[in-house]
């Protein structure tokens, strides 16, 4: 799989590709009903902490918390439904989980990233990487 780079653009048809090397079945459909309503996004890994800071921080591989963590968190939040509350926290708890068994971050770590991502992933604040942020 060609994974992007942190600062890469994220088109639509790399999107899907991703979607399906994640098993993100219910992605994967939801953008092929409606390409045009998402746009091109800038993959910038972890949100708001440096990937390499926070495998320092945490003695994690930083490779594994980008790629096995964040960029299918990223895509969840991309194309999530707009103000979709559970599919949401869905999402946040499968990366809090995958924090865990595949990055092997400590586990009161991964609920302290959790609790961040609850607060400032929020679909109200409209930022870059806040919920349904592909939506056009």
């Amino acid at each position: 799989m060609n994974f992007p780079k942190i600062g890469d653009r994220v088109e639509t048809q790399q999107a899907l590709e991703l979607c399906r090397y994640f098993k993100l079945a219910y992605l994967v459909s939801r953008i092929k009903a409606d390409k045009e309503a998402y746009a091109s996004w800038i993959f910038d890994g972890c949100s708001c902490i440096h990937d390499e800071f926070l495998g320092l921080l945490t003695g994690c591989d930083h490779g594994a918390i980008t790629y096995k963590c964040c960029l299918p968190h990223d895509l969840g939040y991309a194309y999530g439904q707009p103000g979709n509350r559970m599919e949401r926290k869905r999402v946040d708890i499968k990366f809090q989980s995958d924090l865990i068994t595949k990055a092997h971050m400590k586990e009161w770590i991964a609920s302290a990233i959790f609790e961040g991502i609850r607060v400032g992933g929020a679909q109200v604040f409209g930022l870059s990487f806040s919920w349904a942020y592909a939506r056009k």
